[in-house]
């Protein structure tokens, strides 16, 4: 009783509200955006989905062209919705300004995934690294981890550890490259933690901030299993359709 009204005292006093727009209303101190924001960043549902990358497809029970036609290490992805201009625009402000009622829109049904996940019995989680050698995120250049809050939840659901196997030995960023050229550079990108060689988890779930390409991801995938891991799950916000 006591926390539930030391929270309504915190919203009379620090509303939050919406993090496109600025407006107060229900919705902004419920889920980060107003209702009409809200509105608008929603995105069709697809009728099928490729059973590997989740990426849209025209029939039921098959895979798409892109996981048909290469390797694919990662097990399964799970997106939490589907990129629009609105929802990328809202992970941008994540990205830079650690914007709390944003996170809390972009999280919207994880819990569903995550207990859908439960049954897997998945060993451990990792950020996919960024921009630093030997840290997740680098303080100069991004404020923290935009990922953090998708491992909170996992922690609490799933009740598994955090690891970090992985290096970035890569200062480029995938932003802006080509398609060709985010493979060709995620292929020089990432290595394994000496630590970690061949010692690395059965299952994990990987958790990034948006499924582009897969570059990253697959090549992350790769190395893990070439280290001991048997599936990679990956868990991210967004997911690019187009």
């Amino acid at each position: 009783m006591r926390y539930l009204f030391f929270l309504r005292l915190l919203d009379f006093f620090f509303p939050l509200l919406c993090g496109i727009c600025g407006r107060e209303d229900f919705f902004s101190l419920k889920i980060g955006l107003c209702k009409r924001c809200a509105y608008t960043a929603r995105t069709a549902k697809p009728s099928y989905r490729c059973n590997v990358c989740s990426s849209p497809i025209a029939a039921p029970f098959t895979v798409c062209e892109f996981c048909d036609s290469r390797n694919v290490f990662f097990t399964k992805v799970f997106s939490l919705r589907d990129r629009n201009d609105l929802l990328g625009e809202l992970l941008n402000k994540l990205k830079s300004n650690h914007e709390y009622p944003v996170s809390i829109f972009l999280s919207l049904g994880i819990r569903k995934v995550l207990r859908e996940l439960k049954i897997l019995d998945i060993d451990a989680c990792i950020l996919l690294p960024s921009y630093s050698k030997n840290r997740i995120s680098n303080s100069d250049l991004r404020p923290f981890s935009p990922s953090r809050r998708l491992y909170e939840e996992t922690e609490r659901i799933l009740k598994i550890p955090l690891i970090d196997p992985l290096m970035k030995t890569s200062a480029e960023r995938q932003a802006g490259k080509s398609f060709s050229e985010r493979f060709f550079h995620a292929y020089s990108a990432w290595d394994i933690d000496p630590n970690w060689a061949d010692r690395c988890p059965s299952k994990i779930l990987l958790l990034d901030d948006v499924f582009t390409t897969g570059a990253s991801v697959n090549e992350a995938s790769r190395i893990l299993k070439k280290n001991g891991t048997k599936s990679v799950y990956v868990l991210t916000y967004l997911r690019v359709t187009d």
